[in-house]
């Protein structure tokens, strides 16, 4: 469902989400909190890898990700803005994380 089906069919779901992104649980679903305690045996593995690692996956769980090696608190994962057909490169340099996105699709151009 869209953010307006869910609005329209399900107006009490739509106004507790809006509420608090971060502890709202679908039905059968997951909140942010439920994702990144999920995460967190991952997290130890990726912190572990010496090399490159590539991450692909929803949004929710690129922005628990995002927000934990760049340090951000635990308020701002919903609002992280996570673009579709984007890579995040994330290096961690002397000053903090280092970061460039690189589109791999032109939304303007019709597909």
């Amino acid at each position: 469902m869209t953010y307006e089906e869910i609005k329209k069919n399900m107006p009490e779901e739509y106004e507790s989400r809006k509420k608090d992104k971060l502890r709202y649980r679908y039905p059968r679903g997951e909140s942010y909190l439920d994702v990144i305690q999920r995460l967190e045996p991952v997290i130890i593995e990726l912190e572990r890898q010496r090399a490159p690692v590539i991450v692909i996956s929803h949004q929710a769980v690129l922005r628990a990700l995002y927000a934990y090696f760049a340090d951000r608190p635990l308020r701002e994962v919903p609002g992280i803005e996570v673009p579709l057909h984007t890579i995040i490169e994330i290096q961690m340099g002397v000053t903090g994380v280092e970061e460039t996105r690189y589109k791999l699709m032109d939304s303007t151009v019709p597909h």
